[in-house]
């Protein structure tokens, strides 16, 4: 900017110079005005020249944001992986450490019949009612269904005491997260049985005795099988103490074995436990914790959930993703012979024995809405129980 204005002023100078030799009276001094504003502008192009090769300043560099990128981390999965609220934990593919299960059987494609009076009650869960409650369907007459609970809050997976007198659930009344409850089975003496706060548990169910509810939670951290002691006088002990997940437990007749659904091998398959064996070792509390080491009954890369023990102890009833969608199969307790009992294009989930394990019921979703159909457990005769908008699932059946 300087050099400009210099060179500017001795432009105007040699410009006024010259107009002086131009117009001036004595000769001899116009000579000398020619000549100094020849100098003149012969300087100020001296000077701008030398401007033009001046170094541009440098500007302050800009500040620039850098994002900070935080570590991807593994979440914790913080809800079931079916029920509600859904989250279903997908662990990392692995190799499984035994031979697949032989191929099942097709059945014949389903002819969906109605619903056909018949014995038992099933308690489940539904919407119908605006948000998950807890209905109760004499089979006798299903298209008239009692509503037991009337809860803001979502309550599902009801399960039935051996006698029938109680249900126990699970709901997040009054908090962000799953509790299990109990009510009497006419909906009355609705009770919070764990007060873990912070921490979902769902997935209940009864021993044969009544005496002992298996069910799951995420209290250190990873999914874990838990038993309640229904007297009250001993904390509910952990089975496996591991880094694994375990989820939806359910017992033998007998009351010798759980099954449930793990990721040990990598991905979700079917497991079973001495539950006797194991928790007499682990209320022992000498160390000896081999007991507790459950036994792999399914291999399949795609997850298995929702095991249910037959009556007589001689099948499991699961839910399975290894045809691109939710089927039912029944397998041996040993984990062999794995049958599909559905087949149709729709996601069938969470199988029920009913019928002294005659017919199993399950629920079904068809396009964006879940409802409960009865089949027989060779595959026949499919027959549609619930029809409201919404959501019909979680069923168990009582004689």
């Amino acid at each position: 900017m300087t050099t400009l204005l210099i060179s500017s002023i001795l432009f105007v100078t040699g410009i006024g110079l010259l107009g002086g030799a131009m117009f001036g009276r004595i000769r001899a001094r116009r000579f000398i005005l020619l000549s100094l504003a020849l100098v003149a502008w012969i300087l100020a192009g001296c000077a701008v020249f030398s401007g033009d090769n001046e170094t541009a300043p440098t500007p302050a560099p800009t500040q620039r944001a850098v994002a900070t990128a935080t570590p991807e981390t593994k979440p914790v999965p913080t809800a079931t992986p079916e029920p509600v609220p859904t989250a279903t934990p997908e662990p990392a593919a692995a190799q499984p450490g035994n031979s697949p299960l032989p191929t099942p059987q097709l059945p014949e494609p389903e002819t969906i019949s109605p619903a056909e009076p018949t014995s038992g009650q099933l308690v489940f869960a539904s919407t119908r009612s605006g948000n998950f409650d807890l209905w109760v369907m004499d089979l006798a007459q299903p298209d008239t269904p009692r509503q037991l609970t009337q809860s803001a809050a979502a309550d599902v997976e009801p399960r039935w005491a051996p006698d029938g007198s109680k249900i126990v659930f699970s709901s997040n009344e009054d908090r962000p997260y799953n509790d299990i409850f109990v009510i009497s089975s006419d909906g009355s003496d609705r009770q919070r049985l764990l007060d873990w706060p912070g921490t979902h548990e769902w997935g209940a169910s009864w021993s044969p005795d009544g005496q002992k509810i298996a069910f799951t939670s995420e209290r250190d951290g990873n999914y874990q099988i838990y038993i309640l002691f229904m007297d009250g006088k001993t904390d509910p002990i952990n089975l496996m103490q591991d880094n694994y997940f375990y989820t939806y437990p359910d017992w033998s007749a007998d009351g010798q074995w759980l099954v449930f659904s793990s990721d040990r091998s990598g991905h979700w398959d079917i497991w079973k436990v001495n539950v006797a064996e194991c928790l007499e070792s682990r209320l022992s509390g000498q160390g000896d914790f081999e007991a507790c080491q459950p036994q792999q009954l399914t291999t399949n890369p795609d997850d298995d959930f929702f095991p249910r023990w037959s009556p007589d102890g001689s099948h499991i009833a699961l839910s399975s993703r290894r045809n691109a969608n939710r089927d039912i199969y029944i397998i041996d307790a040993d984990g062999n012979n794995a049958t599909r009992i559905t087949t149709a294009a729709s996601n069938d989930s969470n199988p029920i024995w009913a019928l002294n394990g005659e017919t199993l019921i399950i629920s079904r979703r068809l396009q964006t809405e879940w409802d409960l159909f009865m089949v027989n457990s060779d595959g026949s005769d499919m027959r549609q129980l619930t029809n409201s908008p919404g959501e019909d699932r979680f069923g168990d059946w009582r004689p």
